[in-house]
């Protein structure tokens, strides 16, 4: 399906960079949806299952975002 999600850390965390954030991910780790419909949780092995395409993950207080393409297991570096 290749979809996009937007996420933030789970369980009150929060990112400071996007290594961080590749670690967090790489080690299968919760990413709380932040869609309006959609809510729960995901971590890497979900993503893979349910066809995910790119996660936003916003983190510095949600204001920032990177986005992970799952299909890499990378984040875009170009993005802000």
């Amino acid at each position: 399906m290749d979809h996009t999600l937007t996420v933030s850390a789970a369980y009150g965390r929060d990112f400071k960079s996007k290594k961080e954030i590749l670690n967090y991910w790489n080690s299968n780790r919760d990413f709380q949806n932040l869609g309006i419909e959609q809510t729960g949780y995901i971590n890497k092995q979900d993503a893979k299952k349910y066809k995910v395409g790119f996660l936003n993950v916003r983190y510095k207080n949600l204001m920032n975002i990177a986005v992970i393409d799952v299909n890499k297991d990378s984040i875009k570096w170009n993005n802000y």
